[in-house]
């Protein structure tokens, strides 16, 4: 697909290219191959698309997979969607985080794995990975691209600039890995930033598992709160448990009273989360 294919398309149909959903459509036949191929897709596969825009991930998609549910927010380019009449794609013309993932995906899929394949939105990614870690586990598998920033960061290390509370969250349910890069001259209209590929595979079982699982990812968000202070002055910031006490349970893990929450392995913060919970929440 060229981009003077693109805008012919555009023209005809009196598509507007709208700035505030993040549209910058992916056109290069040979990204989105080797997308498609990352993901290992079979007719044993489902597969979630999201933003699937002018259609071109998904005419490869819906080749490959089962069945296809996209999710689109712009009306304009759910008309133009139509037209492709896939027999296998079912369209939901809607915002995926005001979604009912679950219920979505029982309706209209079967008990063959689903997989997310997507050229997120760029402005929404993180509010849609956090969906669908937090929301559903009836995912096994994640080929997604982002702007490559947000992506160094999910594979992020500790004691590294790109860690944080994203990075646990997302290696806490995954194996995350950088793929390849994409360069803007791939899309109309090209993103200011440059892109990247990542797979996100859901592990069977985590390697420490949090004993109560909101209470994890809540304690997980409030230890990055404030990156430039320690993990106690995070943490009581956030929850009224006494200061002594938290310094002994720190003391109990072998933690240094004066680290910041991005030294820690997540493993680390999941035993912490487990301890704190243990002594603060448990018989409440």
């Amino acid at each position: 697909m060229t981009k003077e294919k693109v805008k012919q398309i555009l023209n005809q149909e009196n598509i507007i290219v709208k700035k505030q959903y993040g549209q910058n459509f992916l056109l290069d036949e040979n990204v989105l191959e080797k997308i498609v191929d990352a993901a290992e897709i079979t007719k044993e596969i489902n597969v979630v698309e999201i933003g699937p825009g002018l259609g071109f991930l998904t005419e490869h998609l819906q080749r490959k997979a089962n069945r296809v549910l996209c999710y689109e927010i712009d009306g304009q380019m759910v008309e133009h969607l139509h037209t492709k009449a896939f027999s296998n794609v079912k369209l939901i013309h809607d915002d995926i985080l005001n979604r009912p993932l679950n219920e979505d995906f029982s309706a209209y899929f079967d008990d063959k794995p689903i997989y997310v394949v997507a050229n997120l939105p760029y402005y929404i990614t993180t509010a849609i990975l956090i969906k669908i870690l937090e929301e559903t586990h009836l995912v096994s598998k994640m080929i997604v691209m982002m702007q490559t920033e947000v992506a160094k960061r999910l594979c992020g290390k500790p004691s590294t600039k790109d860690y944080n509370s994203l990075s646990v969250l997302i290696q806490y349910f995954t194996k995350a890995q950088l793929l390849f890069q994409v360069y803007p001259h791939s899309f109309y209209p090209e993103p200011g930033v440059e892109s990247s590929v990542i797979s996100l595979t859901y592990k069977d079982k985590p390697e420490k598992e949090a004993e109560h699982l909101d209470y994890f990812l809540t304690f997980n968000r409030a230890i990055f709160a404030q990156r430039r202070k320690t993990l106690i002055n995070n943490i009581l910031k956030a929850y009224p448990y006494p200061k002594e006490k938290i310094l002994a349970l720190l003391t109990q893990l072998g933690i240094d009273e004066h680290i910041r929450s991005e030294a820690l392995s997540v493993s680390t913060i999941v035993e912490l989360a487990n301890l704190f919970y243990q002594t603060f929440e448990q018989n409440k």
